[in-house]
């Protein structure tokens, strides 16, 4: 029964590590998409093969299946007995990484942190949220289908797609000048304007952001999903402040829609558009570098050769903006002191104990929320505002305000929260 149970996680690990690593590559959208669907028929559908052929060969007893599983499962075809192998190993690795990070949680010291949850209740004056015409006008049949789906996923009741988190962290970074301590930035990330949460939602989110009088805003891709909703920016993130502007880069689900009107619209709202390049502001005194990588759906990342030097060599602080943490090797390489991220949407789907599910990067759920450091790079990895698909199960959208803070003697340069 053991083995059972292994080959089962197996099956399960196997399966969702494929689709997290699919949506980790820089292939058209409606390839992602249509290898997701297929993948995710295989995942459903190989059990039950392998389980209608197990009742097949005990003729089709319930009894007789349960009771001599080990005698039957060795008389299936050797394909089978091979993917069940393959799924055993794959349960007894994901057990495995499953312990690691939890030892590795526990030996971890943990910061206060303060945050704020609140469900955001549409105004009376607004209807109940409707995909606009225009945006379905010319949806398949499976987005129709699809979304559809998501508008009644959007109802459930455990569903925290509405529950805003107001984050604050503080971190310490080695480049950053006494003048510029307690310099705050408001990350954004994973905005997705499908229509399936109508724009009230994000005016809310704007102006909640607003009131925490940012000095940057950096918003790190996935904008919008649909073309119609594009039209919805001016109202809703084209309203963000901030005392040193506010910077964007796109993400892969931006491919979804014309990326140069999207670009446009941005630009025109008073955005500054940081995707491939590199951008140095100059505040007070002081200054500051500022690139954007929006591989691998949009080349080339920021080039580094021309900028001036590292802070490490008396240089500005080096900030980033890309759209997952799979950029982070890019970060160190090019001596980027924060690196902020969104992507992983904060894993949609946590049980406790488990942990996230979904992580769309190359190395799964490693990177799924919150900071890392890797050195000379500190990566802050936002959970986002909202989804494709309007499901959130223990990783409720967020909005983050980082407070930075030059470093102090016992700190030895790490993120302090």
């Amino acid at each position: 029964m053991l083995l059972i149970l292994l080959a089962v996680l197996g099956h399960a690990y196997i399966w969702v590590a494929l689709v997290n690593r699919s949506h980790a590559v820089g292939w058209p959208q409606r390839w992602v998409h249509a290898l997701t669907v297929a993948m995710f028929v295989l995942a459903a559908g190989i059990p039950g093969a392998i389980t209608g052929a197990l009742f097949w060969q005990a003729g089709w007893a319930l009894d007789e299946a349960l009771g001599r599983l080990d005698k039957h499962i060795w008389s299936l075809p050797g394909m089978a007995q091979a993917y069940l192998g393959a799924c055993v190993v794959g349960g007894v690795w994901a057990v495995g990484q499953w312990a690691v990070r939890m030892v590795l949680d526990l030996r971890c010291p943990k910061m206060p942190v303060r945050s704020r949850v609140s469900r955001l209740v549409p105004p009376k004056n607004v209807p109940s949220a409707e995909p606009p015409t225009d945006a379905i006008a010319n949806c398949s049949i499976f987005r129709h289908v699809a979304r559809g789906v998501a508008s009644r996923v959007a109802r459930l009741p455990l569903n925290e797609s509405l529950c805003l988190e107001e984050v604050e962290r503080s971190l310490e970074l080695a480049g950053l000048p006494e003048s510029l301590s307690g310099l705050t930035i408001l990350h954004v990330s994973d905005v997705h304007l499908t229509g399936l949460i109508d724009r009230w939602y994000f005016a809310e989110v704007v102006r909640r952001c607003n009131l925490r009088e940012p000095d940057l805003v950096a918003l790190t891709g996935d904008v919008a999903d649909e073309e119609a909703c594009i039209d919805w920016i001016p109202d809703t993130l084209g309203r963000l402040k901030a005392r040193w502007g506010v910077y964007f880069i796109l993400g892969n689900h931006d491919r979804r829609v014309d990326s140069r009107r999207l670009r446009s619209v941005l630009r025109a709202a008073g955005m500054v558009d940081v995707g491939g390049g590199c951008l140095e502001l100059a505040m007070g005194a002081e200054r500051l570098l500022l690139a954007g990588n929006e591989l691998p759906w949009f080349a080339p990342a920021a080039d580094f050769r021309d900028a001036p030097p590292p802070s490490r060599a008396g240089g500005p602080l080096r900030i980033a903006l890309a759209h997952s943490p799979d950029q982070l090797p890019w970060a160190r390489r090019n001596d980027v002191d924060l690196l902020l991220v969104g992507h992983t949407h904060g894993g949609q789907v946590c049980f406790p104990l488990i942990g996230p599910i979904f992580c769309p990067c190359v190395h799964g759920v490693r990177y799924t929320r919150g900071l890392y450091y890797a050195a000379p790079t500190v990566m802050h990895v936002s959970k986002g505002l909202s989804a494709e698909i309007p499901l959130r199960l223990g990783a409720p959208p967020e909005i983050v305000t980082l407070t930075l803070y030059p470093p102090t003697e016992a700190s030895g340069h790490r993120p302090t929260a």
